[in-house]
């Protein structure tokens, strides 16, 4: 696959940091001395491995803090790579920089845990350096295994988005690769079915691959609830910032709960303050939802989104009402639907996609 190589000038006076190792593994040696010289004008101490074996091995007998990595690599492939170190080093941050094209395979790695990703050429030495020093001051305050990458890009915790943290270069590119955004959306989708104990949830989504995707996620929690939510990422200019947005305020939401239950209204402030907080969201169309399996019940919260709920007793329309970002507090919200042995949650985006969920006890067929 065709690399390009940054042609962006160094920084030429070090600042005082922290002395810390990166392990840098990419088999392009202009890009690995680039991006050195460019690190160790910055003060941190750098090491090279020219393939994923070559990187294994440097790991025998370096202690790097964090691995910048390339994904197209011979020998051990950059995916692969990627993989072995979330199995056996799950605590070292790893940020990708890549070349290719293939937003499924970054989807991937992001997937195995890496923290941010950086697409050749980096025009600007900024981005890689604040990247770096974001990943490892997370790393630092033991947040690195918590945070997933949407949430590393807006800096998110706790539901705050300071406007002048945001990582504005990813968006960018999403906004300018509108196929880059749309197949990085549709490959983290989650696994369609999902269990806890005696209850199972599936989710089935069809829809055009010409347009941007209906983007659906879930977390169980401890407490036996399972969260979720439903955006449409097609909203306007700002559909795909607003969707990992979404992603980002949602689960760190989630962690910060502890022991204590999801609530739609507090996903809802969140939601919108970040919002408000961002100058590369605005609202869109989503659908929210907290199932509680002690109770066997579901409670949905719509934001945007026409839907259709039942169980084996009856059905309901669900209003679309206010977007999120537009003040969705005031939505009403369908509290403790019962769900029977079953129930099942439909939309329809006529001509584009379809989604449902459904939501039952295993011994139900």
């Amino acid at each position: 696959m065709y690399k390009s190589h940054t042609v962006a000038s160094v920084p030429s006076t070090p600042t005082a940091v922290t002395e810390k190792l990166i392990l840098v593994v990419d088999d392009d040696p202009i890009f690995r001395r680039i991006t050195r010289s460019c690190l160790e004008a910055k003060g941190y101490s750098v090491i090279e491995a020219e393939d994923g074996l070559d990187g294994l091995r440097q790991l025998r007998t370096a202690e790097p803090d964090m691995i910048l990595c390339d994904l197209n690599m011979p020998i051990l492939g950059g995916l692969e790579f990627v993989e072995e170190i979330s199995l056996e080093y799950p605590s070292l941050p790893l940020i990708v920089v890549s070349a290719t094209d293939e937003m499924s395979d970054v989807a991937q790695a992001l997937r195995f845990g890496i923290k941010d990703f950086l697409p050749k050429p980096i025009s600007n030495p900024k981005h890689l350096l604040e990247a770096v020093e974001n990943t490892l001051d997370d790393s630092s305050d033991h947040l690195c295994d918590q945070r997933d990458f949407a949430s590393q890009w807006f800096r998110v915790d706790g539901g705050d988005v300071p406007e002048e943290q945001e990582l504005h270069w990813h968006l960018e590119y999403l906004q300018e690769n509108p196929n880059a955004a749309r197949d990085l959306l549709h490959a983290l989708l989650p696994d369609k079915d999902t269990s806890q104990g005696a209850w199972k949830c599936s989710y089935r989504l069809l829809q055009s691959a010409d347009t941007m995707p209906l983007v659906f996620d879930y977390a169980w929690l401890m407490n036996g609830q399972f969260a979720f939510y439903l955006v449409d990422s097609a909203s306007e200019e700002t559909g795909v910032a607003t969707t990992l947005l979404v992603r980002a305020l949602f689960h760190d939401y989630l962690r910060n709960l502890k022991s204590f239950n999801a609530d739609l209204k507090d996903i809802a402030y969140v939601l919108e303050k970040g919002i408000a907080c961002s100058s590369s969201a605005g609202p869109i169309r989503a659908l929210f939802g907290v199932v509680d399996m002690t109770q066997g019940t579901i409670s949905l919260l719509p934001a945007g989104l026409d839907a259709r709920w039942s169980n084996s007793q009856t059905t309901q329309h669900i209003e679309a009402e206010n977007m999120l970002g537009e003040q969705i507090g005031k939505n009403f919200i369908m509290k403790d639907l019962p769900i029977d042995s079953s129930c099942q949650l439909m939309l329809n985006r006529i001509g584009s996609s379809s989604f449902s969920l459904e939501i039952y006890q295993s011994q139900h067929m």
